[in-house]
């Protein structure tokens, strides 16, 4: 599907047209197209980027350019959301542009259900990466405050979900929390540099939803990796995005797996 058809697509979902003048052009090998997040939901205030899916047989890395982010997953990479967060997330959300074997509808209806409460347990147990301030701070303070937002993020959909109110806006979820810091927080297009007081108001958040954090038995995130070099987990990708090894903005698409 060549760009322009894209384009055209996309402005008949309502898409701005100004969103979309960056939107870049696709590999040869994309089979399909997805839109996910506030554009897709019809929410979208001046400023909100579009997020999309490309479905590829290749792996990549995810792409951005001006309000317009690309994520390519290969279907095996897609198959690892059954049952995960981001897979509910596209299962409600997603509008599919394009889909030119019906790979990407299917794997979007396959997604399946959330279990929150090993949603949760999970997420208590990779903040294990924030026990170690004195030895990542301020080095890796980027990486740390991109992984808080995403547990938090996660945690709070999670609870929505548990609630029986499903919802992945952080706009609405500010309000449901009657905390309006919240929108600024879990933005997905940040103003400024990191701040610590950002992680830390990330962090205190996310304790008060899974509890305290357990401590990390490798003592650094660069002893992290180290440790769980050659044995694949959740852990180690996790460590791989905090220390900036995989890529400045997608939470979902630069590991081998969905994570939550």
């Amino acid at each position: 599907m060549i760009r322009g058809d894209v384009i055209s697509a996309l402005l008949g979902m309502g898409v701005p047209a100004s969103v979309l003048e960056d939107f870049p052009e696709l590999p040869a090998d994309v089979e399909g197209l997805l839109v996910y997040g506030s554009q897709a939901r019809r929410d979208a205030v001046p400023g909100s980027d579009l997020d999309a899916l490309a479905l590829v047989t290749a792996q990549r890395p995810s792409t951005d350019s001006g309000y317009v982010h690309v994520s390519y997953y290969t279907r095996k990479q897609l198959s690892t959301g059954i049952g995960t967060l981001f897979g509910a997330h596209l299962k409600r959300d997603a509008k599919i542009v394009w889909d030119r074997h019906g790979h990407l509808s299917r794997a979007v209806e396959d997604m399946g259900e959330v279990d929150t409460q090993r949603l949760l347990a999970r997420a208590r147990s990779l903040s294990k990466l924030f026990t170690s301030p004195e030895r990542d701070l301020p080095k890796y303070l980027f990486g740390l405050l991109r992984q808080a937002r995403y547990l938090l993020r996660s945690c709070l959909y999670a609870q929505a979900i548990a609630d029986g109110s499903p919802c992945f806006s952080v706009r609405e979820l500010a309000v449901r929390h009657r905390d309006p810091y919240l929108t600024r927080l879990l933005a997905s297009r940040q103003p400024g540099e990191a701040t610590a007081e950002d992680l830390e108001q990330c962090l205190s958040r996310l304790r008060g939803i899974v509890g305290d954090f357990p401590p990390n038995e490798h003592g650094s995130l660069e002893a992290t990796v180290v440790n769980e070099w050659g044995r694949p987990s959740d852990i180690l990708s996790m460590a791989f995005m905090a220390l900036g090894a995989t890529g400045q903005t997608s939470d979902y698409a630069e590991v081998e797996k969905i994570l939550l």
